[in-house]
């Protein structure tokens, strides 16, 4: 069953890369729980492609604190821009995951596939943008495994009652 699973991420992935390089926009649902609280798993994201680096005149770098969408170890991942380096003259992209305790490794901006336009939970668009709650939230869960825990936990009761709602 695994090497199913890996066949169908690869072809996932390679069908939201293509379409997202081919300028639409996609629609992708978060699976990890990397980015909490921002984005729960079952949330569905809209991702914007990047416009290519021929119409903008420059390379499309996006703005620090954007959701940036890119293939790391062969499946889709969505973490924050944190950070921007300039490598020998390569500029390469800082991500974390809102509750991921360490950065990922730099990613260069060719690699970016697009970012998050909108999130939608539970039938209802969310913002984009993280308030002071739960930059504070993130930071606790990022440092607690047991508040991480518990987070999803709730979560996970939360989701199956507004399913329940909606039946």
């Amino acid at each position: 069953m695994e090497a199913t699973t890996d066949t169908f991420d690869h072809v996932g992935c390679e069908l939201v890369a293509g379409s997202l390089r081919a300028g639409n926009e996609v629609r992708v649902r978060v699976a990890g729980s990397s980015m909490v609280p921002t984005l729960w798993p079952g949330d569905e994201l809209r991702i914007r492609a990047l416009a290519p680096a021929e119409s903008v005149g420059r390379a499309a770098v996006p703005a620090k604190g954007d959701l940036l969408l890119f293939v790391r170890d062969g499946r889709l991942c969505t973490h924050r821009l944190v950070a921007r380096l300039d490598q020998a003259g390569a500029a390469r992209l800082i991500t974390r995951g809102d509750a991921a305790p360490q950065c990922d490794p730099p990613v260069a901006p060719s690699e970016i596939l697009g970012t998050v336009a909108s999130i939608t939970r539970g039938g209802r668009e969310m913002p984009i943008a993280s308030s002071a709650a739960q930059r504070l939230l993130s930071f606790a869960i990022r440092h607690s495994d047991f508040l991480r825990r518990a987070a999803l936990k709730i979560h996970a009761i939360r989701s199956r009652t507004w399913t329940l709602q909606q039946v």
